[in-house]
């Protein structure tokens, strides 16, 4: 019986060892991807500062100067 706890024990202390061999590697994984992102995110934003130092952006928000042309009316039966 003895035999069993011992080893019920060491399993259970090896998949700890496991689970948390797996967590470190997920959180290098995620740490490489979020300094990643930062990189990117850093070129971007300092494009943006630099575009909008000059004027060079396009505003997508303005309302365009287009006028629809009037709807002509459509005879029935033709």
């Amino acid at each position: 019986m003895l035999n069993i706890g011992v080893t019920a024990i060491l399993g259970f202390v090896a998949w700890i060892a496991l689970s948390v061999v797996e967590l470190k590697t997920d959180t290098a994984v995620i740490s490489v991807k979020v300094d990643e992102n930062h990189k990117m995110l850093t070129t971007l934003w300092e494009d943006y500062i630099e575009r909008k130092k000059d004027g060079n952006l396009a505003w997508v928000a303005r309302k365009p100067n287009i006028k629809a042309a009037p709807e002509e009316k459509v005879q029935e039966g033709s």
